[in-house]
Parts: C-alpha cells; structure tokens; sequence
C-alpha cells in the first residue's frame, strides 16, 4: 500500500469506528432501563465505547501525517453525515429543512477541504 494512502486509511477507520460507537451508545440508549452505574456494563454500551477507543488510535495514526486542520473537520463532518443518514434509516430520527441545510454546508466544506490535501 502506497505510504500517502496510509493516513486516509486511517482517518476512513477513524470515522467507521466513531459512527459504530455513536450508533451502538444509540441503541444502549434506545433498549435500557438505566436506574445504576451498573447498568451501563450492558454489551452494546461497551463496544460502543470500544469502538470510540479504537477509532481514537486510528485517527491519532491519522495525525501523525495528516494536519490536524484538515483530518478533523473531515472527520467530525463525515460522522455527522453518516450518524445522521442512519438516524433516519434506522432510527426513524427526522431532519426537517433546517438540519438537512446544515449537512449539505457541512459535505461542501468537506469536499473542500479534501480538495487542498
């Protein structure tokens, strides 16, 4: 694998990971009954955290030839777009006008910034 595709690699893993955390803490949330600290020991909430925990060494990979101005807005923006497209699909979450405004602005400044790579 050529060495500068290595980064993207990981800044890709970065954000699959992030939105599998995001998406499994979301069904923790949807499915418990939380009355104790200890009902957070529920699997989905634990590889949620996992998921966070990987995604961080793998964006920190990312770092080390990436500059940050670039990886993170790239990051957060692809997670948005993705964490929002299955909070409709498989979470029946709604976007009104207003919320499908703010992810359009947020995939042209991604296509931007990837641009200047």
């Amino acid at each position: 694998m050529p060495r500068q595709m290595t980064p993207w690699l990981m800044l890709a893993g970065s954000i699959l990971l992030n939105v599998a955390g995001n998406l499994l803490v979301k069904q923790f949330s949807r499915t418990s009954e939380i009355r104790s600290p200890l009902d957070y020991a529920a699997l989905p909430f634990l590889l949620g955290i996992a998921a966070f925990g990987m995604g961080v060494i793998f964006y920190g990979r990312a770092l080390k030839d990436l500059p940050i101005v670039l990886a993170y807005p790239i990051q957060v923006g692809a997670c948005v777009l993705v964490i929002a497209l299955f909070a409709i699909g498989v979470f029946g979450e709604r976007l009104g006008g207003a919320e499908l405004l703010g992810i359009g602005l947020i995939l042209a400044g991604i296509v931007l910034l990837a641009r200047m790579a």
